[in-house]
């Protein structure tokens, strides 16, 4: 077996290639100018695939990206990344360009289990940027946010937006439990619109609200939620812990096996 899967527009490749373009609109991968999704896969199957296509197409949209290149191919070049991954726990990334490229990347994936540790980020994320809620290749932010975290001895952000609203961590959507009820910050304050995050709320009561700084203190447990890490709890922000681990560990168990069995829900 190859040591990684990639797909470019159709056909499977040792290594990726593309061209310089004299289109500064249509140039791409040069201006970092396209979208992705990242998809879950277990025991074959990729989780909730027609939610992330619909969110893709949604980003194209909001971006003016034409996604029919994308479509044309998508299926077979799904077909081929499941076959590579051969049943195991894995991930398929879809990339697509606003110059018509097309990419598809796979690879082996553990949904993680040890909890993270959150610090500040001391940039505030525009929750009116055409990029707020968008998967996009500009991951220039989001990159930085991780390197700021990774050099204090964290693991991860939380944002705030314009408004001083918790918002999301560089990698995920962020839930809170006060005791009795989970919440996740709504998609105004900036936050991504998260495919777990959507069927945490229409299946397990999470709801939406918007929080402060402040408001973090007076938490029992915080977590992240992504398609790539379910649900996973965060033990620590700043100098606060978060001690309530088994109310994490409840609504994870109780999501992977709602997800095991509902598919593309």
């Amino acid at each position: 077996m190859s040591a990684h899967f990639l797909w470019q527009n159709g056909e499977i490749v040792a290594e990726f290639s593309i061209s310089p373009s004299s289109d500064r609109v249509k140039s791409g991968f040069w201006l970092g100018d396209g979208i992705f999704e990242t998809l879950l896969v277990d025991s074959g199957h990729i989780f909730a695939l027609k939610r992330h296509i619909e969110r893709l197409d949604a980003a194209a949209q909001t971006l003016s990206i034409d996604s029919m290149p994308l479509h044309s191919a998508l299926d077979s070049g799904l077909e081929l990344a499941l076959a590579w991954l051969q049943g195991r726990i894995g991930q398929i990334r879809i990339s697509l360009l606003s110059s018509g490229d097309c990419l598809l990347t796979a690879k082996t994936h553990d949904l993680p289990e040890k909890s993270a540790q959150l610090t500040l980020y001391p940039f505030a994320k525009n929750q009116n940027s055409i990029l707020a809620g968008v998967k996009t290749l500009s991951y220039g932010e989001n990159a930085h946010a991780l390197r700021f975290a990774r050099r204090k001895g964290f693991d991860d952000v939380i944002f705030l937006n314009l408004r001083d609203e918790i918002c999301e961590s560089a990698l995920a959507n962020l839930l809170l439990f006060d005791g009795s009820n989970w919440w996740t910050p709504p998609l105004s304050s900036g936050a991504l619109p998260g495919v777990t995050r959507e069927l945490l709320i229409a299946h397990f009561n999470v709801g939406e609200r918007n929080f402060s700084l402040r408001d973090l203190s007076e938490m029992k447990a915080l977590a992240l939620t992504s398609s790539l890490r379910d649900v996973q709890p965060i033990s620590k922000f700043e100098d606060h812990s978060y001690l309530a681990l088994n109310e994490v560990a409840r609504l994870r168990e109780d999501f992977q096996k709602w997800r095991r069995a509902e598919i593309d829900p």
